[in-house]
């Protein structure tokens, strides 16, 4: 469990198979920059990803709100490779009424610090072509490595999808403070 000024990241149980989560990935504008986005998830699938997650070397966190004990999103260190000592970084705020509050800013800076002084990982990487997701790596600070071009399919056209990393040290040092 990570505690931050304003948000808990715990880790994702059998217990978080509930209505309100499968709603979240059953609805159109929460997944529209996701690759499952015209796939239709059933509890019975939720419960086998909760159940699968558990065993994983991958880290699969619940975003939850301190002042309410909400669960309002997820966090996930993706592709975790011990041998390389990097991951792939992705975020989900489930709950509308929580957009535009800097909960995935904090969560993501939770998760940083987890993935860099208690993991041990040298790299965290993420790709999207998500305006708001790349505004919010841009403003942690991390580095635009890229752009595949025309990489992602949506509403009959292709977007550009943006490349981000943070390294341990340049994480360090913008986090000094």
């Amino acid at each position: 469990m990570i505690t931050g000024s304003r948000l808990t990241l715990r880790e994702l149980t059998l217990e978080d198979a509930t209505e309100r989560y499968l709603a979240w990935l059953n609805d159109p504008e929460l997944q529209r920059f996701t690759r499952r986005r015209s796939k239709r998830t059933t509890m019975k699938e939720l419960r086998q990803f909760l159940e699968t997650a558990q065993s994983s070397d991958d880290v699969f966190f619940a975003i939850v709100v301190n002042e309410h004990a909400l669960h309002i999103g997820n966090i996930f260190l993706n592709r975790v490779d011990r041998e390389n000592n990097n991951a792939d970084l992705s975020i989900m705020i489930g709950d509308r009424e929580c957009h535009g509050k800097g909960y995935a800013q904090e969560a993501m800076q939770l998760m940083c610090k987890h993935a860099f002084e208690s993991m041990g990982l040298h790299r965290l990487y993420a790709a999207s072509p998500n305006a708001a997701f790349n505004r919010v790596v841009e403003k942690l600070g991390w580095a635009k490595e890229g752009v595949r071009r025309e990489d992602f399919y949506l509403e009959g056209r292709y977007l550009d999808m943006e490349c981000w990393s943070v390294l341990r040290p340049e994480w360090m040092r913008l986090n000094s403070e």
